[in-house]
């Protein structure tokens, strides 16, 4: 079985998300070996992320000419302008046919592991990974072109695509509310995936102090600065700790800065909050090591498909805690998870102030989880990739 997974989408200034995705999973891909082959479309830009597949006899990489690549994209957007799903189809079809006849051409069906369609007009059937629809719940936290922008695309995605994969089975129930075209039986429900032994590896942290000037037990947040990241919540909840109890719980913040940055960072210094530290983005073996030395990973999210964070954290052996959302009751079906109600700056307080004391319980959650994650192993994930293209070429 020959199947393309179209990564022209992949920007490459990007870290976390969909790109840890589509690696994670391609690195499954790699490791599982049933006689499929997989033929990588890239950019010019991009393809130094997918370099170590060419060393694999069953992955084959095609490289786009990145300038008429960038046009294309160009004019697509300027047709976006148009607010017309039926105008922009034409465009991108038009604009992508010579892309997409290549990848019909050697393909028995075609993978986008990047939430859109390219184009759509495939001969061959396509399989999307439409991760998470945020824009149809909070629309407030996109300015107007990126609505725009996602309602042409996300519709005309949602009608073209043959098949879908979700990675929580809410993420599929909130795409058959919100897309009639979609029926029960076009999606897939596969769960999200980590590199267990990359995660779970010893790394030294000695280091981390002396360079980021750290302190020895501290809360860790990884993501990227957007408002549905919710980080406002977890600084309110320590900030009445430190009220509260006059305890100080250092918090340690990774992500590339977006469009919360300002409200973030104005919090932080009108609260006077000088144990909250801000790295940016980090180098991944610095990313390992802060996860296995903090005390416990918090994530607070107000809405997402399922998190990578709470299985990296999970790999590491860190405990957790987590925002109560529909896929992250789904991962506490396997894993512990410290939930709490997202938008409850008390009951977060309350939460963290107990498990800071209590560092047996989260030794023993740790510990159950190291156990438990390689049910959400990326091999695992690519099995069921495998399968599910197997029942889309057969039928």
């Amino acid at each position: 079985m020959q199947v393309g997974i179209n990564c022209l989408q992949i920007d490459p200034a990007y870290v976390g998300g969909v790109n840890s995705y589509t690696l994670g999973l391609l690195e499954g891909f790699a490791a599982v070996k049933n006689g499929c082959r997989f033929q990588l479309y890239v950019t010019e830009a991009n393809q130094h992320l997918f370099e170590t597949f060419r060393e694999h006899s069953h992955f084959a990489i095609t490289v786009v000419d990145e300038r008429r690549f960038g046009l294309k994209k160009t004019i697509c957007r300027a047709a976006l302008l148009s607010g017309s799903r039926k105008f922009y189809k034409c465009v991108s079809d038009v604009s992508f046919e010579s892309i997409q006849e290549l990848m019909d051409a050697d393909s028995e069906v075609i993978y986008t592991p990047t939430t859109v369609m390219l184009c759509f007009k495939s001969r061959k059937p396509t399989l999307l990974s439409m991760h998470d629809i945020q824009h149809l719940h909070y629309p407030e936290f996109f300015n107007w072109p990126r609505r725009l922008s996602r309602r042409l695309t996300y519709g005309l995605s949602a009608r073209h695509a043959s098949y879908f994969q979700a990675s929580s089975h809410f993420i599929k129930e909130d795409l058959l509310n919100h897309f009639a075209e979609i029926t029960p039986d076009q999606i897939e429900v596969i769960p999200e995936g980590v590199g267990v032994e990359e995660f779970a590896a010893p790394r030294s942290v000695e280091h981390l102090v002396a360079r980021y000037g750290l302190a020895e037990r501290f809360l860790f947040f990884p993501a990227q600065l957007w408002p549905h990241k919710n980080h406002l919540t977890v600084l309110k909840a320590l900030k009445q700790i430190e009220l509260k109890h006059r305890l100080k719980i250092p918090l340690v913040m990774t992500g590339a800065e977006f469009s919360a940055g300002p409200q973030i960072f104005k919090f932080i210094a009108d609260q006077s909050m000088d144990y909250v530290r801000y790295l940016g983005k980090v180098p991944f073996e610095d990313l390992v090591a802060l996860y296995q030395q903090a005390a416990f990973l918090v994530t607070a999210v107000l809405y997402e498909s399922s998190s990578l964070p709470i299985l990296e954290a999970a790999a590491a052996g860190t405990s957790i805690i987590a925002s109560k959302t529909p896929p992250n009751e789904e991962l506490s079906r396997v894993l512990q998870l410290n939930l709490f109600d997202p938008l409850d700056t008390d009951q977060l307080a309350r939460l963290i102030f107990a498990l800071w004391k209590d560092e047996q319980t989260a030794s023993a959650q740790a510990a159950y989880n190291r156990e438990h994650i390689v049910f959400y192993s990326w091999e695992n994930a690519a099995r069921k990739y495998l399968q599910f293209f197997e029942r889309i070429v057969s039928s």
